[in-house]
């Protein structure tokens, strides 16, 4: 309640040429009563029953906005009607901002009888907060954006998704909204930040930092390797000059071998140099290198620097640039050294990757299936349907691939920041993958490369120990085959010096090595043994 669904679906239904349907309003319009005489007269028990009936009609139509009252969702047969030929959108707001809209207003049946109302609405949301979170597909906060900028975001979201298939008179309108990227909140509380997807979206970059308001001294330590400064220094350079900022190159080899101490040493000496301060903020422009490495430079100089990621590789863009992780290798594993330290802000442009090796973009490929493998298994079928579009680099394809990436990766971050429990999900493949990578000395795998070998082991493990169906495994293999990633463990390592490289691994707890499996597309599960049984199981596969 409160949150501006009614405005905000009016404005949306206006503007997608749409039926805009308010399910209180209707309801009253239906019963002929006011919703408060519903409850007086009726019960809540009736009004759900009414807003049941209603959905059954509602989810059988189409080309409508819906705005739904705050309870009609709660009720899982409810949502998962509407869910199926729908898209959840969530608006929130804070329940402070929420208790001076409506503390003045008598129709909220909910609050009329509660003696304190601002806490009645947080007890509200507490209760309904995961319920809601589980089903949104995209969040707005109204509290921070006007009724016509959360129409806005939403439309660019629904665009980037391809779902607007009748925008003007049932004829696709194509391109997206100029200059409107599409927004990914990553909410961490005081250490949140926004993930912002949009073709061109560098040239805004000089207004994304003055939002941040991060008192910044203009200086701008901005860190790239030589191929990623040959190709954008000159625009980023231009448009940091025209809001007045100095700034200081900091440049890295471009390869993984860069992901040192000796390499940070540098970054530190240049940072001494050059007089910066707290205030001075860090940029990330390259792959996940040299977001790592920056990453883990802004973290601890000066006990840390703001940081910004402006990701260039598919890669860094559906991945290593969110959440947080901050690293570099050291000979006995990658990433052993490192952090967990957010940026302040995430800004992707899609059209970076036009000047991207097709090896660097099937790396990038293997994280974003892996996305599908984990959580979405909608998303991995729609991988399995538009690969092709992906390789040809088709924008709205891309769009909704990094989107969709950014969302997932987003939402489990959000539940598990410091990877204590529901982010060791992520590592699907990884463990293999990092393994791998370490034995061959960063030298013959793309990062992407050896988790793609990692996620196949792992799924038939999974199939081997019964936890997944051998179809289900083949699926993935058939897909990471398609893109053009190996699936298949290398003749001159054997299993005993994975084995040894795993055991290696910062995850590594108890002697137990942490392994994801598969339990089906869409979801996994992480187990732990000791290494004899691994070691049988990657004989098996």
């Amino acid at each position: 309640m409160g949150v501006g669904k009614s405005t905000i679906g009016r404005l949306l239904a206006s503007r997608l040429e749409r039926k805009f349907i308010d399910t209180d309003t209707r309801i009253e319009e239906l019963t002929e009563k006011t919703i408060p005489q519903i409850f007086a007269q009726e019960g809540e028990a009736c009004f759900r029953e009414l807003e049941s009936q209603l959905v059954k009609e509602l989810a059988r139509q189409e080309k409508l906005v819906i705005a739904t009252g705050g309870g009609m969702v709660v009720n899982p047969v409810n949502a998962a009607l509407l869910k199926q030929n729908g898209v959840f959108i969530y608006l929130v707001a804070d329940p402070a901002v929420i208790y001076q809209r409506v503390k003045s207003k008598a129709d909220r049946p909910l609050l009329s009888q509660a003696n304190n109302k601002l806490e009645q609405i947080k007890k509200l949301f507490a209760v309904r907060k995961e319920i809601y979170e589980n089903l949104a597909e995209f969040r707005v906060d109204t509290g921070q954006n006007t009724p016509e900028k959360a129409v806005e975001l939403i439309i660019a979201y629904l665009q980037g998704k391809g779902e607007l298939q009748y925008f003007h008179n049932n004829r696709p309108r194509a391109g997206r909204m100029p200059n409107l990227p599409l927004d990914v909140l990553v909410d961490l509380g005081n250490n949140g930040y926004h993930i912002y997807i949009g073709q061109g979206i560098l040239k805004q970059l000089v207004n994304y930092l003055q939002k941040l308001a991060l008192d910044a001294d203009q200086k701008i330590f901005l860190i790239t390797n030589p191929t990623v400064k040959n190709l954008y220094s000159r625009e980023i350079a231009a448009a940091l000059l025209a809001g007045n900022y100095q700034v200081i190159w900091g440049e890295i080899p471009d390869r993984e071998e860069a992901k040192s101490l000796s390499e940070a040493a540098r970054l530190y000496d240049l940072a001494f140099a050059h007089g910066l301060t707290r205030h001075t903020p860090v940029i990330a422009l390259g792959g996940g290198v040299v977001g790592d490495l920056a990453g883990f430079v802004a973290a601890t100089y000066l006990r840390g620097l703001p940081f910004i990621q402006i990701p260039t590789t598919l890669l860094a863009q559906v991945d290593s640039s969110i959440g947080g992780k901050v690293a570099v290798n050291h000979p006995q594993g990658k990433n052993i050294i490192g952090s967990f330290y957010q940026p302040k802000l995430v800004l992707i442009d899609p059209a970076l990757l036009n000047t991207l090796g097709r090896r660097e973009l099937v790396s990038g490929l293997a994280e974003v299936i892996k996305y599908g493998v984990i959580a979405d298994a909608e998303f991995f079928l729609w991988l399995e349907e538009n690969l092709p579009r992906v390789l040809a680099l088709e924008p709205e394809a891309l769009v909704h691939v990094i989107s969709t990436s950014c969302r997932i990766k987003a939402e489990v971050v959000q539940k598990d920041e410091k990877e204590k429990g529901l982010r060791a999900i992520l590592n699907f493949g990884h463990t293999i993958g990092h393994a791998l990578e370490a034995l061959t000395e960063y030298r013959i795998y793309r990062h992407g490369e050896a988790v793609a070998i990692g996620m196949t082991a792992a799924a038939y493990m999974a199939v081997h120990t019964g936890l997944l169906a051998a179809e289900e495994a083949t699926r993935l293999k058939k897909l990471l085959g398609q893109a053009g990633l190996p699936t298949v463990l290398p003749s001159f390592i054997s299993g005993e010096d994975l084995i040894l490289a795993m055991q290696r691994d910062k995850k590594v707890q108890a002697g137990e090595i942490a392994f994801v499996l598969p339990v089906k597309i869409g979801q996994v599960e992480v187990k732990r043994a000791a290494p004899v049984k691994w070691r049988e199981l990657m004989k098996k596969v």
